[in-house]
């Protein structure tokens, strides 16, 4: 992704069509896991677990305060509808429109869209919204929002925790560590092409071995924007255990 967050942002490694850049491919980490669908990896170790074991017990209900990021498709319905999901539960969600309005309905309408107005200034945009509210904040992103999502999780004051879904950065991209106490979850398809092959598992791996309070968890199957409620890629089931486990993880903050 380059050096510096908004220059980083462009389109110089060949993410074209998911409208999610990153920097050139990086080098494999040691060997591959495979992981069974209840399996995943915390602190560097395959633990397994249920959706159950992730609920907080004899803990009151902690509400959080959500900066949330839309995909390349832009503030969809599924979007809204993910969003809602934390609502419900009781936690607020801002949506910021990255796109102004735009919506798509195709992922590479809506990489074209991304890569003429600029990644840059999109992650622009991020931090600009993020500026209007408090810095106490969990920051969520949905494949393209996780740029600015993760770019602000590491270089803002005061963030509570970070929500990766589809996607992940190494840390190092965005010039700077992984901030001390900000815990984060990444989710995502094991058999995502995207996910998979443009470094982001690699990516996710190195987050969840060298961040304390770092989970990934990866998903049975394939499909990008696995959480678009009426996308060609939905699976509730996947969504759902998604909710479950980072509504838990927001009790915990």
């Amino acid at each position: 992704m380059g050096r510096g967050p908004p220059a980083a942002a462009g389109p110089g490694r060949g993410r074209r069509r998911r409208g999610h850049p990153g920097p050139a491919r990086r080098p494999p980490l040691p060997p591959r896991l495979s992981f069974p669908p209840s399996v995943h990896l915390r602190g560097g170790q395959a633990e397994e677990s249920s959706a159950g074991s992730f609920l907080p017990t004899n803990e009151e209900d902690r509400v959080a305060e959500i900066l949330m990021f839309h995909h390349v498709l832009g503030r969809t319905r599924g979007m809204e509808a993910l969003a809602a999901r934390f609502r419900e539960a009781g936690h607020t969600v801002h949506l910021p429109d990255l796109y102004e309005g735009r919506v798509f309905g195709d992922r590479e309408d809506g990489s074209a869209y991304a890569e003429e107005v600029g990644f840059d200034t999109l992650i622009e945009r991020g931090r600009l919204a993020a500026e209007a509210l408090p810095r106490e904040l969990v920051y969520a992103g949905v494949s393209l929002g996780v740029l600015p999502a993760q770019l602000l999780a590491q270089t803002r004051l005061g963030a509570r925790g970070a929500l990766l879904i589809s996607a992940a950065v190494e840390p190092s991209e965005f010039d700077a560590p992984w901030p001390t106490g900000v815990p984060v979850q990444v989710h995502a398809k094991e058999e995502d092409t995207m996910f998979v092959e443009e470094g982001d598992l690699d990516a996710a791996r190195s987050i969840a071995a060298t961040v304390p309070d770092a989970e990934l968890f990866l998903y049975p199957g394939g499909g990008h924007l696995f959480t678009e409620q009426g996308g060609a890629d939905h699976d509730p089931a996947a969504t759902d255990l998604l909710v479950e486990r980072a509504t838990a993880f927001l009790t915990r903050l």
